[in-house]
């Protein structure tokens, strides 16, 4: 099993001075082209939130056309920067989203189950799941164990040690990894939000975050807290599930290189 997970496309409409800057939408088609013709084409595609910039509904609709490009499923995943009420009234046929209350849903038929959670605080940057949320993702885990769980979310449950955006991040993490280290066989907890990939233990699990298709956060760790941008290379990651290794992680550009030598002999 393969999935592709992209992260933070932040579409904008062209008229827009973001639009200009990072190019957003060209970006993500881009991304869709490289995920269609890759040698490590995927099954499945995440979009881990901050799908569009400002939540306006002529974003959501740049991002539905840009979607349709892909030719596997695709799932969308609320972040910060989006409107959770409008994702679910711009996409009906997305009919995994719940149709009221927090736009959390698992995605099953595969040797993993994945479970999607809604972190999104209505207008603000930071993220909040609540005991509500916390306690349907219980319920989930303990309702089956034979099959490893993978769990995703917009904000990563972990401090980075960039500053200026964990200052944006989870607010109620330690009561995530509480729930998190209930249960072993959760293999992976992917998050977005950074525009960097990151990784840290949560609750006896690997979490780790996704690079953007559109701009990366400039790394500047410790107290060194400005925040800035960066035109380093659009990317994405791709998660490759066996039974024999579980979930191994690659990171992989929106960019066809040439391939510089082969060798067709024996080792």
């Amino acid at each position: 099993m393969l999935i592709a997970q992209l992260s933070d496309c932040h579409i904008a409409v062209p008229e827009d001075e973001f639009a200009k800057l990072y190019h957003p939408t060209a970006k993500l088609r881009d991304a869709a082209r490289h995920v269609n013709t890759s040698a490590n084409r995927p099954d499945i595609v995440f979009l881990t939130g901050d799908l569009v910039n400002t939540a306006l509904r002529e974003e959501y609709d740049i991002l539905r056309e840009v979607i349709r490009e892909f030719e596997m499923p695709v799932y969308l995943l609320p972040g910060n920067h989006d409107d959770c009420g409008l994702l679910r009234e711009m996409f009906p046929e997305h009919d995994y989203l719940p149709k009221e209350g927090k736009l959390n849903f698992t995605v099953e038929g595969w040797p993993l189950k994945l479970i999607c959670l809604d972190t999104n605080i209505h207008g603000k940057p930071q993220g909040h799941l609540g005991p509500e949320q916390l306690g349907w993702l219980d319920q989930e885990l303990k309702a089956e164990t034979a099959r490893p769980v993978v769990i995703l979310l917009h904000h990563p449950p972990f401090k980075t040690g960039l500053t200026s955006m964990d200052e944006m991040g989870l607010l109620d993490m330690a009561d995530f990894a509480e729930v998190v280290s209930r249960h072993d066989h959760i293999e992976r907890i992917l998050c977005g939000h950074l525009h960097r990939a990151i990784q840290a233990r949560v609750g006896g699990t690997v979490a780790q975050t996704c690079p953007s298709t559109s701009h990366q956060v400039r790394l500047l760790l410790g107290e060194n807290n400005a925040l800035g941008t960066t035109f380093e290379p659009p990317e994405y990651l791709l998660h490759y599930w066996t039974e024999e290794s579980g979930l191994v992680t690659h990171s992989d550009y929106v960019k066809d290189y040439d391939v510089a030598w082969t060798f067709d002999g024996e080792m």
